[in-house]
Parts: structure tokens; C-alpha cells; sequence
């Protein structure tokens, strides 16, 4: 079962923090949109401030020890921003059901929050949503749009709590 938002499109499953799952809908607020831009009263984006995909292995939601480095610029980041959040937001590649891609995405949101956890950011400061394969990065089905599909993306926020 998932309910529909208010523009009729399929929500987040059970366990998902996701509102916003329409395909093609941005992951950042724009104006013109109608999205909320507080993430659930989480956080507002803050637009200049960018960081780098974690990508995956296919069907996999470990972190690898070479995507270290960019969690660490999180870290480096929350650690000189105590009013700072971020969102992390799990993806997929096309392959496999949505079901089995959203609840993939969200494990691969919760490892980097694990992983941002461990190196000392309090929870509160971080909120996860699965897009599973509802907006890929790159199109097509190629190994390497597969390849670039599989990440989790990172969304800086001011808190509002």
C-alpha cells in the first residue's frame, strides 16, 4: 500500500520517510514547483552548498572504502555548521522491482547515516529518504548509467528545530 500525495502520485512505502516520490521531481526545492521546500519541517536547502555522490555496488548498500573521502567532507562540513543538517537521499539503477528498490535505497541512506553517526554527527541532525529508482541520475540502461544510479545524494539544510 502506498498513499498518493496531493498530486495523485505514489508516496514512500512503509518505513519511508519520502513524500515526494514522483518520478522527475526535483531533489532540491525550486521556486514554481509547489514542493515544500523544509524536507518535512526538517531543513530549507541551502543552495551553495554541494556534495559528491556515494556510489555502490550493484544490489549492494555497504559503503565502499573508497567513498570514504566524501562522507568525511559531510562530516567536515556539520562539524563547522552546528545550525546545519543534510538529507540523505538512497537511489537505485532501473533494475528490480520498486518494493525491493525502495527498501535497497533506504538501506543505503541509513549506512551513510551510519557512517556519519559513527564519525560523531548526532542523529537529529540528519533525516533519510529512498527514492529507489524513481530519479535516476543518468538515463538508459547501460552498466554505466546503472553505475551512476546506485548513490545516495546529498542535500545540505539549515535545521528548523
Amino acid at each position: 500500500y502506498r498513499p498518493l500525495n496531493k498530486a495523485g502520485q505514489k508516496r514512500g512505502g512503509p518505513g519511508s520517510a519520502d513524500v515526494n516520490t514522483g518520478a522527475n521531481q526535483p531533489s532540491v526545492f525550486h521556486p514554481g514547483t509547489g514542493l515544500d521546500n523544509t524536507y518535512d519541517g526538517f531543513g530549507v536547502p541551502i543552495p551553495d552548498v554541494k556534495f559528491q555522490p556515494v556510489y555502490f555496488k550493484f544490489d549492494q548498500s555497504n559503503i565502499l572504502t573508497t567513498e570514504y573521502a566524501k562522507l568525511d567532507e559531510i562530516v567536515k562540513f556539520l562539524q563547522s555548521r552546528k545550525d546545519a543538517g543534510v538529507v540523505i537521499e538512497g537511489n537505485c539503477d532501473a533494475r528490480g522491482s520498486e518494493e525491493y528498490n525502495r527498501a535497497l535505497g533506504e538501506r543505503r541512506a541509513i549506512s551513510a547515516q551510519e557512517y556519519l553517526q559513527a564519525s560523531g554527527i548526532d542523529a537529529s541532525r540528519m533525516k533519510t529518504i529512498s527514492y529507489g529508482k524513481d530519479r535516476p541520475a543518468v538515463p538508459g540502461d547501460s552498466e554505466d548509467a546503472f553505475r551512476q544510479n546506485r548513490r545516495d545524494d546529498f542535500i545540505a539544510v539549515k535545521l528548523l528545530k
